[in-house]
């Protein structure tokens, strides 16, 4: 096609974190959206992440989503407690460290949770 998409929704997470096609779509401005971002609850019992939330008072979900943020993707988590939609809004109250951010980027394994795009054709 000859039309740029506007938003690519692609598997992200901080175990994996797709630096290559995140570049990619920064490249040509197309804006990432974190299919997946909390690893389908896979990350959230991880010590690196559990250590940040409790430096913080927040918890492990709260952590990953505040990473996406800071990276620069739209996030969108999926969940149908009332409780769980108020903590994943109540990220805007705190900032990851250099250190911090540096934890996660070293989670990164490139392991998917859901199927490979490639497999799937």
């Amino acid at each position: 096609s000859s039309i740029t998409p506007a938003v690519n929704q692609i598997e992200l997470h901080p175990r994996l974190q797709q630096h290559a096609s995140r570049e990619y779509a920064r490249s040509r401005g197309i804006e990432i959206e974190a299919w997946s971002p909390l690893g389908q609850g896979t990350i959230l019992d991880d010590p690196a992440i559990g250590k940040i939330a409790a430096a913080h008072g927040k918890s492990p979900a709260q952590i990953i989503l505040r990473w996406h943020l800071e990276q620069g993707h739209t996030v969108l988590s999926k969940s149908v407690t009332p409780a769980r939609m108020r903590d994943n809004a109540a990220i805007f109250d705190f900032a990851l460290d250099a250190d911090e951010s540096a934890a996660i980027a070293a989670l990164n394994t490139d392991s998917r949770v859901g199927p490979d795009p490639v497999e799937l054709n």
